[in-house]
């Protein structure tokens, strides 16, 4: 029970701030963006590869519940659940051929894919084209109305879930076939693993993740278009995963809200938030590998290593 107790402040976070609504809609966003980030960190910290293309299973995800919510209103838990699964469908069919290859052409594989569903979508009549899709309606279910504090709830209780089902698969076989591929792929199949099944499974697990929370974000912005989903949204996820904490949801958490809350604190201020963000990645990376996390060991960093 004691790993579970860190979710008990995030369960307060919101009693401060019932009166702005603006706030907790940020708060909504930094736990969408955490569901995100952690598709991202699947494949990347769990499986070993590198992908940049997550923006179109985000797209996926929120363009299937919108559609489905606007032009068939359908209820949105079905639609939720609707955008999750076409988005690992999506990403089972990209991932069969894609991960074939490994590392730097993984990469330029998954950002072309990318870049190819965001022109897509833009061209057929059902998705709104360029101009999207507008008047997305929020959620509500029975006494629960649709407002942020609702909304914040709800994306934190799927987060906790989630966090949940990681944690039991992280001590399972595929589990720790997964780490054991990631280490040393050559070993892993010398053990009986099949990389290429693997390899897939978690590939289809982030794009699910990542509709899922596509889904989500349609629903809390209440308009999508094209423009939204672009290359930049990639590498923030991925940037997310490195400056918050590889391998850990309270880490890609503070990933998260580094780079979606940030920007409203700073939004004020003359100061450009791309050079914060850049300087603090580089920051980052020399000195705190284990992402911003790492601060709560902070000691570890003047420890000498024996080894």
């Amino acid at each position: 029970m004691k790993k579970y107790l860190w979710f008990i402040p995030f369960v307060l976070v919101p009693l401060p701030f019932l009166g702005y609504p603006f706030l907790l809609s940020i708060f909504v966003l930094i736990g969408i963006y955490t569901i995100a980030a952690i598709g991202m960190d699947v494949l990347t910290t769990w499986a070993g590869q590198i992908s940049i293309g997550n923006a179109a299973f985000f797209a996926v995800g929120a363009y299937t519940s919108a559609i489905l919510v606007v032009n068939f209103h359908v209820p949105f838990l079905i639609a939720f659940l609707a955008s999750g699964l076409f988005a690992m469908i999506i990403g089972i069919v990209v991932g069969l051929p894609a991960l074939r290859v490994s590392g730097f052409y993984l990469a330029v594989v998954t950002m072309a894919f990318g870049i190819a569903v965001q022109q897509i979508i833009g061209v057929f009549q059902i998705t709104g084209g360029y101009n999207g899709i507008r008047n997305i309606p929020v959620p509500s279910f029975w006494i629960f109305k649709a407002s942020p504090v609702y909304q914040y709830y709800i994306v934190l209780f799927i987060v906790f879930l989630i966090f949940i089902v990681l944690s039991r698969i992280s001590f399972s076989k595929s589990g720790l076939a997964l780490f054991a591929m990631r280490d040393s792929e050559i070993a892993a199949r010398a053990f009986g693993v099949n990389s290429l099944k693997y390899k897939l499974a978690a590939f289809a697990a982030s794009a699910a993740l990542t509709g899922l929370a596509g889904s989500l974000y349609a629903s809390a912005i209440g308009f999508i278009s094209p423009s939204q989903f672009d290359l930049t949204l990639s590498l923030d996820l991925l940037a997310m995963v490195i400056v918050g904490g590889t391998g850990s949801v309270m880490g890609v958490m503070i990933g998260a809200a580094f780079f979606v809350g940030l920007p409203f604190l700073l939004s004020g201020y003359n100061i450009s938030i791309t050079i914060i963000q850049g300087v603090a990645l580089i920051v980052i990376l020399l000195f705190l590998p284990k992402g911003l996390l790492q601060i709560f060991k902070i000691t570890d960093l003047f420890k000498k290593k024996v080894i």
